[in-house]
């Protein structure tokens, strides 16, 4: 008899090899090595996939559009937004961080949300997208620029530091780029190899 192939795991930490087995709810599987985390078991399908992304989509459009912070003195009103804070920066030596604050905070969190919705756009239906995996890869290395909480934690400490001089109010903007950080960080919080599971199916 031809023995039946068994799907193997590697640890990342220290490349041990493990059975891979299907995981029940709340389980985790860690190294019998290391004891790092292998895998844990996901409970969001495709359909709640696609859910949240489209949610963030929307999130992302809200934040992208209005001000994040409203600062008021006297009969004068002053709005900052994301594209403000960049415009602010490009000169002199502060250009690239402007730059990299555009990239960070606006490019790279907008291809992670269009790829997803590419890819989980045909895994609802069974398909596999055109250029899917070309497209894992990419969000797998676009994963740890995508920095909208280090973003919103700045606006913060801001907000914080400027209502002690003058009148400060969050706007409409600061509340989205809160609930697209949560959205993005439950997105990244997925392993890559569920990812390929659920956006390459066989």
């Amino acid at each position: 008899m031809i023995p039946q192939a068994v799907e193997l795991l590697a640890c990342g930490h220290c490349d041990a090899l493990h059975r891979n087995l299907a995981l029940h709810r709340h389980e985790v599987a860690r190294c019998t090595a290391c004891g790092a985390v292998l895998a844990r078991h996901n409970y969001l399908d495709v359909d709640r996939l696609l859910a949240i992304t489209v949610t963030a989509a929307a999130v992302f459009a809200i934040a992208s559009a209005n001000p994040l912070l409203v600062v008021g003195l006297g009969a004068m009103h002053t709005q900052a937004s994301v594209w403000g804070a960049a415009l602010g920066m490009m000169s002199g030596w502060m250009t690239w961080a402007g730059v990299a604050l555009v990239a960070t905070t606006y490019l790279l969190p907008l291809l992670q949300i269009t790829f997803l919705l590419w890819l989980l756009g045909f895994a609802r239906f069974g398909r596999r997208a055109p250029g899917g995996r070309q497209l894992l890869v990419a969000l797998h290395l676009l994963r740890p620029w995508s920095m909208t909480e280090v973003f919103l934690l700045g606006t913060l400490v801001a907000i914080v530091k400027l209502a002690s001089w003058v009148p400060v109010q969050p706007g409409i903007g600061v509340w989205a780029l809160a609930a697209l950080t949560v959205l993005l960080t439950l997105i990244n919080m997925i392993d890559p190899r569920y990812w390929w599971k659920v956006c390459w199916p066989p």
